[in-house]
């Protein structure tokens, strides 16, 4: 029942998260401008604002929430494991957005290489995947970090026209899920060197008082 509860409020957490930073990244890259370090910028921001206002307990019931979500990533093997996760997910996310922006820039160059033919343009191969299964798909999942390694500048026009198709979302999503991340690992790096530092006083206080009272014998 515990461990439910915890998932589900880690779900929780993550989901308002989202809800908050999304739409200040659409409205961003509508009104302002498209460009994702800006957006990751103001998205900073805004975390920032959101863990300020939790320490100070203005958020109601979400802010104990959160807070309780980073104390409980900073315990023994399962911090270690949640570093480890947020450096392979920035490090995928991020390279999925250098890959949408490079596809983006090259589109025109990539698709005239003589390497390419016309039946490997984007758009075609979009189509093949209409009638696609679940295990073709899974497959796909699993060649994509080979195929982004072998063959990056079709694999980013690719990754670039699906994100057309979808209106940009695939982006909007990527980025909001990398910001999200390293201010993850930040807030760990922060907490975990802060209350590292709490700890040390105490027991350098303590070893004052014992010398004290022995000194004092």
């Amino acid at each position: 029942m515990f461990v439910l509860r915890s998932v589900c409020e880690s779900l929780l957490v993550f989901a308002i998260m989202t809800g908050i930073l999304l739409p200040v990244r659409l409205l961003f890259v509508q009104y302002v401008s498209d460009n994702w370090f800006g957006s990751l910028g103001i998205i900073s921001v805004l975390t920032f604002v959101v863990i300020l206002l939790a320490k100070k307990n203005k958020l109601g019931f979400f802010g104990p929430m959160l807070e309780r979500q980073i104390f409980k990533f900073q315990k023994g093997k399962r911090g270690y494991v949640v570093f480890g996760e947020s450096v392979f997910l920035l490090l995928i996310l991020g390279g999925m957005i250098f890959a949408i922006h490079q596809g983006n820039s090259t589109v025109s160059e990539i698709l005239h290489l003589p390497a390419i033919s016309s039946a490997d343009t984007p758009e075609l191969i979009l189509d093949s995947t209409k009638h696609w299964g679940a295990l073709e798909w899974f497959t796909s999942f699993l060649m994509i970090p080979v195929a982004f390694l072998t063959s990056f500048p079709e694999m980013s026009v690719i990754i670039a026209s699906i994100d057309q198709k979808l209106d940009g979302w695939l982006l909007h999503f990527y980025t909001v899920g990398f910001v999200e991340y390293l201010e993850l690992l930040g807030i760990l790096l922060f907490y975990r060197l802060h209350f590292r530092k709490k700890s040390v006083f105490p027991k350098n206080s303590l070893s004052c008082k014992s010398s004290i009272l022995k000194h004092r014998e």
